[in-house]
């Protein structure tokens, strides 16, 4: 009995793998070559399965790209877990608070992006034209995102800490900075000589994406920063 118990935990934790695998393969191929260009069989092929595999876990190849997706973002959410940003509707009083975790928020997004930049290719593909996918993404998951971040973004545009960038405007600005480096990694390579997923590039990015969209927060971060993590702060 005990060794049947065992192999069914052995199955299912096999199972639950290559489905986790699959779904990484279909981000790249997704992110690649868009909904229509990608294949099953492709997917498949990533990974070294076999496209009976993929027939196994997800119905059809509609359900495989929203599932894929779905696992993208539960992955960004992880990436932002303990951050308050994500506990609003309500906003906080304390600007400065507001500050620190906007800024630590936008460091972890470029860190993301850094390691899957399969999520603004993904957006690129389906945001270009109205589909169900979109319409589904956009609700599900883009949108949430976005009305929390708009209220913090206007405290802090209140608060004259942060750029005056409009608040409807500062999803594209945060996006488009934050990855378009990574997505276009190859001509990055060619045009500046860097390595942009190297983990010093990544953080040099980081920080300056922060000191750009809250120029009057960065000192004060860093400085609490320092204080954190016992190191000296500079006066």
């Amino acid at each position: 009995m005990k060794q049947a118990t065992r192999r069914t935990r052995r199955t299912r934790a096999v199972t639950a793998g290559i489905r986790e695998r699959l779904l990484d393969a279909a981000l790249v191929e997704f992110g690649a070559k868009g909904f229509d260009g990608a294949s099953t069989r492709a997917i498949a092929r990533r990974i070294g399965a076999h496209q009976p595999q993929i027939n196994y876990h997800f119905e059809t190849k509609e359900a495989l790209w929203t599932a894929a997706v779905d696992h993208l973002f539960a992955e960004l959410t992880r990436t932002m877990r303990g951050l308050a940003i994500g506990r609003v509707p309500g906003v906080s009083d304390d600007v400065a608070e507001i500050a620190t975790d906007f800024a630590e928020m936008i460091r972890r997004f470029v860190r993301f992006a850094a390691r899957h930049p399969e999520l603004n290719r993904i957006m690129v593909h389906e945001a270009t034209a109205e589909s169900s996918r979109l319409a589904w993404m956009t609700e599900r998951h883009v949108k949430p995102l976005y009305d929390t971040v708009r209220p913090l973004w206007r405290r802090l545009r209140e608060a004259g800490i942060a750029a005056p960038i409009d608040v409807r405007l500062f999803h594209y600005v945060l996006v488009g900075a934050a990855s378009l480096v990574y997505v276009n990694a190859p001509e990055a390579r060619l045009l500046t000589g860097i390595e942009p997923t190297s983990h010093r590039w990544v953080e040099t990015h980081a920080e300056g994406l922060v000191a750009m969209l809250l120029p009057n927060a960065t000192g004060e971060s860093a400085a609490r920063r320092r204080r954190e993590a016992g190191r000296p702060v500079a006066t």
